[in-house]
């Protein structure tokens, strides 16, 4: 907690209330007391030519942008008299929270030119370099300096005095800060500039320079007050990220950078194709837009205490983009600290693996059906037509082992539709890569048409038709848990119950295929819930594989839960919307 001296005048504000204000501060502006101005607004006791330049100040100071700013600014006192004065800010730790801290030097022409300021000792202990120049004199020489100038700059009050500010300049300054304040002079204006300058020891810094006239009672500028604020740290970061920026901007993988407080400053234009959110609308959230909910709060809760911590974060997880389409992403989190080891901004790196983690499934599915049922199907036919060759093979052993040749034939039929239908996955057509209507109730008539001995009902939440991505493709998915539930079960009357429920509040709508068969083992259940199989732990067909790929591929999700008294239910997640024929491209 700060505390009180008798040279110090300051006030504690959160924002633009404060929160304490000193006795000196109190007399200062005439105040009876401290508890009249606790709760109070800062535009309540400034001027209104200075609300905005004020707000500006409080904002970067809580922001962190800055670790102390000066304005020269103008109270409307209890006295009904204005009172110029140079409010310096900055943040301190107060009653165990984090406040801004306003130290006020009033400027009073009565007196003289060196103390123009009320007291030196506190001019003195401003974290800035606070100068006063003499425009009277020859070459408008400084004829005051406090101890802050001295520190920042590395000369002796000796050194500095008598000497115009210019002395500071260098081979690196520009001419267009120094032009601009010239000017500001010749005009008698207030300016701030930004410039190279240099220390005693040749040491160049960047220096924020504010230049503000000093009148006497008739208006006539008597001096010029003028601060410096070393911004060396605050240019080096602009320099680095604008140079990453412009890395960033070419670049194939998302990237963001938020503040301390994960609040997204910058997106790439890779970060707007992935994730649907424009710069625009990313920059002010927080990167939890792109929660899917497929990890849980301790995992969210293990990665911020990992990046807090100053490590590096590094996981594959599931995103969703502003759609609701689900993608698999590698993420990286880089924690960016400063010269005193505090955490400035974080950086994230996002590369969508959504098709590499498809690609490998598939792989291992396809090298399974290929290696193992192609093989069986074969050995099935090869044996068969061995007996086949016997002329003494009786007829029923002789149909028998046709129609299993034939059976046989019709499985391996089977797959190379199914692979046809995987391709379909990885190779849409344009048409497919729309988002379009999808009529429930008509589908619903043809699965009724094709399997007139099944009870297969809808029950729809709203309207019959829903919008969503490649409407052909998810009728693949949708087909084959149909198919499964009707030709797999051993009940005499198969009951397929298939019901669409709507949430236009996050653009999804759920699809739920429930039948009354034999279920689907929690081995199987295991694997596609993994996205993994290996040799002792494989699913028995393609077509759970094929469901779950054409809902991953559309950005949604495959679940399976069992039905009671027996069954499946299979859900579908997926996103839907109003809009028609846009890309995927545009979507993503």
């Amino acid at each position: 907690m700060t505390s009180d001296s008798p040279s110090e005048v300051f006030f504690i504000h959160s924002g633009m209330e404060i929160v304490y204000a000193n006795p000196a501060f109190c007399t200062l502006i005439g105040a009876e007391s401290q508890e009249q101005l606790i709760g109070m607004s800062l535009t309540d006791l400034v001027t209104p030519d200075y609300h905005s330049s004020l707000h500006k100040q409080v904002t970067r100071v809580e922001s962190n942008d800055t670790p102390a700013f000066g304005l020269a600014i103008e109270f409307q006192t209890f006295t009904d008299r204005h009172q110029s004065v140079i409010a310096v800010s900055s943040l301190v730790k107060w009653d165990g929270t984090q406040q801004v801290q306003t130290s006020v030097f009033p400027i009073d022409s009565a007196d003289s030119p060196a103390g123009r300021l009320l007291r030196d000792h506190a001019m003195d202990e401003a974290p800035i370099g606070i100068t006063i120049t003499d425009p009277s004199q020859p070459d408008n020489p400084i004829i005051y300096v406090n101890d802050g100038f001295c520190d920042l700059t590395g000369y002796s009050r000796d050194e500095i005095l008598g000497q115009n500010c210019r002395f500071l300049q260098g081979d690196a300054t520009r001419e267009e800060p120094v032009a601009e304040m010239r000017a500001a002079i010749d005009a008698e204006e207030p300016v701030t500039v930004e410039l190279r300058n240099y220390r005693k020891n040749g040491s160049m810094f960047w220096n924020r320079v504010t230049i503000v006239p000093m009148r006497s009672e008739s208006g006539t500028v008597t001096h010029y007050l003028g601060y410096q604020q070393d911004i060396s740290a605050e240019k080096r970061y602009e320099q680095d990220l604008t140079l990453f920026k412009e890395q960033a901007e070419g670049s194939d993988k998302a990237i963001l950078i938020t503040d301390p407080e994960g609040t997204i400053e910058y997106v790439n234009p890779a970060f707007e194709r992935l994730t649907g959110y424009s710069a625009a609308e990313a920059t002010g959230l927080n990167p939890r837009i792109l929660k899917s909910g497929q990890q849980d709060e301790a995992f969210y809760a293990e990665l911020w205490d990992q990046i807090t911590a100053g490590e590096v974060w590094d996981a594959q997880l599931t995103n969703q983009t502003k759609h609701g389409e689900l993608f698999e992403v590698k993420q990286k989190i880089i924690p960016v600290s400063d010269e005193q080891g505090d955490i400035t901004h974080f950086v994230g790196i996002e590369q969508d693996i959504t098709d590499k983690v498809l690609t490998e499934q598939t792989l291992d599915v396809l090298d399974r059906v290929l290696r193992h049922n192609l093989r069986n199907s074969l050995n099935v036919i090869d044996g068969h037509a061995e007996l086949l060759e016997d002329e003494d093979l009786d007829p029923d052993a002789r149909q028998a082992s046709v129609s299993a040749i034939r059976e046989q034939a019709a499985a391996m039929q089977k797959i190379a539709e199914r692979t046809t239908d995987i391709r379909a996955i990885w190779d849409p057509t344009e048409e497919q890569q729309t988002w379009d209507q999808l009529d429930i109730e008509t589908l619903i008539e043809t699965y009724q048409t094709k399997y007139p001995d099944s009870g297969i009902s809808v029950t729809i939440d709203g309207e019959s038709s829903i919008q969503i991505p490649d409407a052909d493709l998810f009728e693949l998915a949708l087909d084959e848990a149909v198919e499964n539930a009707i030709e797999h079960t051993e009940q005499s009357s198969p009951k397929v119950e298939i019901t669409v429920c709507r949430d236009p509040a996050n653009d999804q709508v759920q699809i739920t295929v429930a039948d009354n068969g034999p279920g689907i083992s929690k081995d199987e259940r295991d694997v596609i819930e993994s996205g993994e199989e290996t040799p002792l732990n494989h699913s028995l067909g393609v077509g759970l594989w094929l469901m779950e790929w054409v809902a991953t591929t559309l950005g949604g999700e495959l679940t399976i839960a069992d039905n009671e008294p027996q069954g499946t239910i299979l859900t579908f997640q997926l996103p839907s919307s109003d809009r028609r024929n846009t890309s995927k491209g545009q979507m993503a």
